[in-house]
């Protein structure tokens, strides 16, 4: 069984500069992943227990963002986990939120969530000025998709394999 090392840390989503770090880190690390979820107060949570969350036709209550490296055998992935329901690749849409060019849609599920794969094994992650725009895609749809009131933060947590 695989061991990782992770790393967690708060960014403010104006200057998300450490972010774009990790995921550019992350990138060339096969096995690794990054997730990026809104910081809310965990006094707000309200989770679904037991037998109800396995019946359930929604994901999570605070939407999580993840960010998959690619590996020999598999393209980089993107995800949003979240717990809006249906439709959640139409809000996107109408909220004018896109994956960065480069990754295709290929799953919008009620409780599994959003998932784009790279159209090539090594995406660009940062754009000509330095901004990541998988960075911003990230902060953005998961707000988007979060019922509980947020504050720019976002918690950040870094998973590599051991060495």
């Amino acid at each position: 069984m695989a061991s990782f090392d992770t790393e967690t840390f708060l960014v403010d989503a104006t200057d998300p500069g450490g972010l774009v770090e990790v995921l550019d880190e992350v990138a060339g690390a096969p096995g690794a992943w990054v997730n990026v979820e809104p910081d809310v107060d965990d006094s707000l949570r309200t989770e679904v227990s037991g037998l109800f969350a396995w019946f359930s036709a929604r994901g999570a209550q605070v939407p999580v963002g993840t960010f998959v490296a690619g590996t020999s055998r598999d393209v980089p992935s993107i995800g949003v986990d979240h717990g809006s329901g249906r439709g959640a690749g139409d809000r996107l849409r109408e909220a004018g939120l896109s994956a960065p060019d480069g990754w295709l849609l290929r799953q919008d599920h009620p409780k599994r969530g959003l998932v784009w794969e790279a159209q090539h094994q090594e995406p660009r992650l940062i754009d000509q000025t330095g901004l990541g725009p998988l960075a911003q895609f990230l902060m953005e749809a998961t707000v988007l998709f979060c019922p509980l009131p947020t504050d720019g933060r976002f918690r950040i947590s870094m998973h590599t394999p051991r060495r």
